[in-house]
């Protein structure tokens, strides 16, 4: 065997016992902590005295004096999360103990303050996503200019950009969901959708209680206490169809939540701990709001959606288009003539954007650079002869 190999194999098989033995190093390591906490069920106190509390709290509220309230807002107290660390602190379960501690940590990592989001901070970026939601979803017009008025009134005042909550209503296929996906990006927010179709519980919104062993904090605070942004957007898609008669209403946390007042103070049963939800938006969907209780209705503002007309579809089927062709970002890849659009515009906007860009991806891989009438689905449109459009 030629020496340089030998060494190699020698290295190789050096490297594997290193492995090993640091390996059952970490394993030994767990088994002793394991053996330790064991010993010693109750936990201390993580804050001992005044002073440590005292410096904790200055830690934790770090930026708090100076911060400006329309660009950060504080969604979280120290002595909150304080009374939860001492709670944690008792728990004989040692891995519910251990999860709660991680949560905390991560708490104490990211302070009181979240960053506002406000699309008038960034005014072209702004003026550019107001175009595209006005070209893309004409029927969502009443909407969008409620959103950009609203946004508007924010660059005159100190306070923070507050959304009230929307509740879209309208038939099956107009594109509600789609829309509040556009609207969620144009404001430069995170979104998170919950369906009430096959929700069971109150668990999901704001976390399953502490006694099972399940237990997992709620998308709530998981968006605005773990993340980074104190006025998300969360997408309550299906309002009508949320289960009635169940045990639990999934419906009843939203009472709380869309009023400011009471989701200022609003508890994750998890973790059982208090925060500020207070400058989330909410956006609803439903087909017959007529389902949806009256006392929920009252808190959102609603609008009544139609199917776009017929000038207003091919409008929009043309934006998405465009949209959908170049978000590919295919070099040389030629846009589509209106004409194209005439064969999608039947579709919802999700829908055209999914064909077009499977259109996009089957010319390419027909060594071309434009798109034809037969790298649409047959069925997008039987009655028209197949050419290329470009």
């Amino acid at each position: 065997m030629p020496v340089p190999l030998a060494a190699e194999l020698r290295e190789e098989r050096e490297q594997r016992a290193n492995a090993i033995e640091a390996e059952y190093r970490v394993r030994e390591e767990r088994r002793r902590e394991e053996a330790a906490a064991r010993a010693n069920p109750v936990a201390p106190s993580p804050i001992a005295n005044s002073l440590d509390r005292v410096a904790f709290i200055r830690a934790f509220e770090r930026g708090l004096a100076h911060y400006r309230r329309n660009r950060r807002h504080p969604v979280l107290q120290a002595e909150e999360l304080l009374r939860v660390m001492e709670r944690i602190s008792t728990l004989r379960d040692k891995d519910n103990q251990k999860r709660e501690l991680e949560l905390t940590k991560r708490l104490e990592r990211a302070g009181a303050l979240r960053e506002i989001v406000n699309p008038a901070f960034r005014p072209v970026r702004w003026a550019t996503a107001l175009e595209y939601l006005r070209s893309a979803h004409p029927h969502f017009g009443e909407v969008t200019e409620f959103v950009a008025r609203r946004v508007a009134l924010s660059t005159h005042s100190r306070h923070p950009l507050t959304l009230p909550p929307l509740h879209l209503w309208g038939e099956p296929g107009l594109g509600k969901t789609h829309y509040a996906n556009d609207l969620a990006q144009g404001l430069g927010a995170p979104l998170r959708r919950h369906s009430m179709e096959n929700a069971q519980t109150t668990s999901l919104l704001l976390g399953t209680e502490r006694h099972w062993s399940t237990a997992s904090q709620g998308l709530i605070f998981d968006q605005i206490c773990l993340g980074t942004v104190a006025n998300p957007v969360f997408l309550i898609d299906e309002l009508d169809k949320a289960p009635k008669g169940s045990q639990y209403d999934p419906l009843a946390p939203l009472h709380s939540l869309l009023e400011p007042v009471t989701a200022c103070r609003i508890r994750d049963a998890s973790l059982d701990i208090e925060f500020d939800a207070s400058l989330a938006t909410y956006i609803a969907t439903s087909n017959d709001p007529g389902k949806v209780q009256e006392s929920l209705r009252s808190r959102f503002r609603e609008f009544h959606v139609l199917a776009p007309t017929g000038a207003q579809a091919l409008q929009a089927a043309h934006v998405v288009t465009l949209a959908a062709v170049r978000q590919l970002n295919v070099r040389g890849f030629a846009m589509p003539e209106p004409a194209l659009c005439h064969h999608v515009a039947h579709l919802t906007a999700r829908e055209i954007f999914q064909v077009v860009q499977d259109a996009v991806a089957r010319a390419v891989a027909a060594g071309r650079r434009h798109l034809t009438l037969a790298d649409l689905p047959e069925d997008s449109d039987p009655s028209d002869s197949r050419h290329a459009l470009h």
